[in-house]
Parts: structure tokens; C-alpha cells; sequence
């Protein structure tokens, strides 16, 4: 007997059999639920264009957009949830602000973090993290504000004198690090042997060797460089070499605490942003004899510390995390 179905859908003259949609977002859950970001964002944006979803879809969607990096549509998607009023309000309002960070919307962030706060409409047991949330985005804001990166040739004259050891190492920290961001796009030829030294020198701090080298690698220079930080020693050639965060372990740790925190925006985001300072800090070593799997637990530790969690740390790896963490402060970065 011929199964009789009931009358079928149609979009853009597009047939949409009975159950599809459904099935589009039964397969968008499920891969959001097994960290398939991509995967969720295709199943659940095809649903979208036969019809509404509910409000739990509409949150994966969010998240997996952001876990995709789409921030802007990621953005749109928290604003239309917040203006329906969803149950989980505040989580939404917490990936939404953290998106915002994403898309350097520092200041709107500031802005309705802000109201939240001055309002109380925040519940008690959330105030803590709303402020250390405002607190992130002012670092931020402040690093944003701080980068002078510029890829297009300036074609300036270099005053090599500046970066000669003697004088270079009597500058204040953050005044060598400003003569060093002022080179970016420059040809260093005329400077080589002078960075090559202040890498090298054991009385340069770490952040200053971390922004010379860089900008050796991004120059492509073809040297060997004996480099020493925080105890450890080798012996690396800047061309070729990838960018503080864009290493094989870096990524590897930002992967798996991702993983980790997937429940938790807020405290990702703060993870993520310390995994990369002090990546930078360290660059070129990459927490030389830690595994990818220790250096993850202690930043997430470390965080959870700083929030008031009571979590155990790992003496060594903690002790170095302390140790970068003052020297940035001692920088003023």
C-alpha cells in the first residue's frame, strides 16, 4: 500500500520533505555536543532557511558561530536571543559581551557591562564574574590601544644608534619595547647585528627579546641566535620560525582548553588571553619541557585560582606562571 504523506513544503520552489528540518536540527545539536562547530553551524543555518527555531537552538547556533569564529553573525544571533527575553539570559549576555571582545567592541562592552551592574539587575551569585569581566576587557582594551603593528613599509630612517646594547639596555622596558613595535614594516638590514645582540644579551627582559626575535621572523632573516629566558637555553634561526601564536603547541593547548571550558565562556576567554601573553613571553620555547596536557591544566588552574576556585597547581609550571605574570606587571603591559 503507498504510504500517503501530508502536504509538503516548499521554499524557493524547493521541495522540503516532512522531517528534514527536524533532522537539520537534530544533526546541528549533535555535532555542537561532540565540539563539531563547523559541522552544527552548516546543519542548523540550513534549517534556518525553512523556518524559526526554537530558543535552544538558537543558543548552540550562537556558541558554535563563536566557536567558528563567525563573531559577527555570532553577535547578530546573541542580540536577537536577548531581545526574546531567553531563559538562560545571562549566559547569553556573557557570550554576547564576550563576542563584542572578539570584534574589539571595547567599549560598548564597558557599556552594557556597566548598566548590568549599576542597574542590579546582575544576580549576586554573578556579580564577581560580570566584574572580572569588565576587568578583561579593560586589559584588552588597553593592549588594543597598545599595538602599533603596521605591515605596510615605512620607509623611515633608522636611528641605529638607539639599538646599540649600551644604549638600548639603559631604556626603560616599555620605552625599548615602543622602539621596537616603531621598526615594524621597516628593512632591518641596516640593525640585524644590533637585534641579534639585544636577543642574545642576558640583561634584556623577555617581552623586549620577544618582540626583536619576532620581528627577525617576520623579516625572514637567516641567522642562528643563542636565546636564553626564564632558565631555559637554545639555539634558534628566525626565518621560518612561526609566530608566538601560531605554534604547533600553542595551538594544541588552546584546543584542548577550549575543550575544557566549553561550558564556560567567560573563564575560556581569560584562559586564552593568558595562554597568549605568556606565549609571547616565552616564544620561542613554548614551555620547553612541558607537555601540551600539563600546560593546559595549569592555566586553567591558574584562572580558576584567580577566580577563587580551590584547585590544585603544579609547583613548577605555577611558579612560572606567577613569574610571567609579574614581569608583565612590572612592564606595565
Amino acid at each position: 500500500m503507498r504510504r500517503k504523506y501530508g502536504k509538503l513544503q516548499t521554499k524557493d520552489n524547493l521541495i522540503v520533505f516532512p522531517g528534514m528540518v527536524d533532522k537539520l536540527i537534530a544533526e546541528g545539536l549533535k555535532h555542537a555536543e561532540d565540539f563539531q562547530y563547523d559541522l552544527a553551524v552548516d546543519s542548523i543555518r540550513q534549517a534556518l532557511t525553512y523556518t524559526e527555531v526554537d530558543e535552544q537552538t538558537l543558543g548552540v547556533y550562537a556558541y558554535s558561530l563563536y566557536e567558528n569564529r563567525e563573531f559577527e553573525e555570532s553577535q547578530k544571533v546573541c542580540e536577537e536571543l536577548l531581545k526574546l527575553g531567553p531563559s538562560f539570559y545571562f549566559e547569553t549576555m556573557e557570550l554576547n559581551i564576550t563576542v563584542l571582545m572578539e570584534l574589539r567592541q571595547f567599549d560598548e562592552v564597558t557599556k552594557i557591562v556597566e548598566s548590568l551592574l549599576e542597574e542590579g539587575i546582575v544576580p549576586p551569585e554573578k556579580v564577581d564574574k560580570y566584574e572580572q569581566l569588565l576587568t578583561l576587557n579593560e586589559r584588552l582594551a588597553k593592549q588594543n590601544e597598545d599595538i602599533l603593528l603596521d605591515d605596510a613599509p615605512h620607509n623611515n630612517k633608522i636611528d641605529a644608534s638607539l639599538f646599540q646594547i649600551e644604549i638600548f639596555s639603559a631604556f626603560p622596558e616599555d620605552k625599548q619595547q615602543q622602539l621596537l613595535l616603531e621598526l615594524q614594516g621597516e628593512n632591518l638590514s641596516s640593525i640585524e647585528n644590533e637585534l641579534a645582540t639585544i636577543i642574545e644579551n642576558g640583561l634584556i627582559p623577555p617581552i623586549s627579546k620577544s618582540f626583536a626575535l619576532l620581528l627577525m621572523v617576520i623579516s625572514g632573516i637567516d641567522r642562528t641566535l643563542s636565546i636564553e629566558k626564564f632558565g631555559f637555553k637554545f639555539d634558534v634561526t628566525p626565518k621560518g620560525l612561526p609566530e608566538p601564536a601560531n605554534t604547533t603547541k600553542v595551538r594544541s593547548v588552546l584546543a584542548i582548553t577550549r575543550e575544557e571550558l566549553v561550558q564556560n565562556p567567560t573563564k575560556l576567554e581569560m584562559v586564552h588571553d593568558l595562554i597568549i601573553r605568556h606565549a609571547f613571553a616565552m616564544y620561542p620555547f613554548e614551555w620547553s619541557t612541558f607537555d601540551k596536557q600539563e600546560v593546559a591544566e595549569a592555566y586553567i588552574n591558574y584562572v580558576g585560582a584567580m577566580l577563587g576556585e580551590e584547585v590544585a597547581c603544579e609547583a613548577q609550571m605555577h611558579d612560572l606562571l606567577v613569574e610571567i605574570d609579574r614581569m608583565y606587571e612590572l612592564s606595565g603591559k
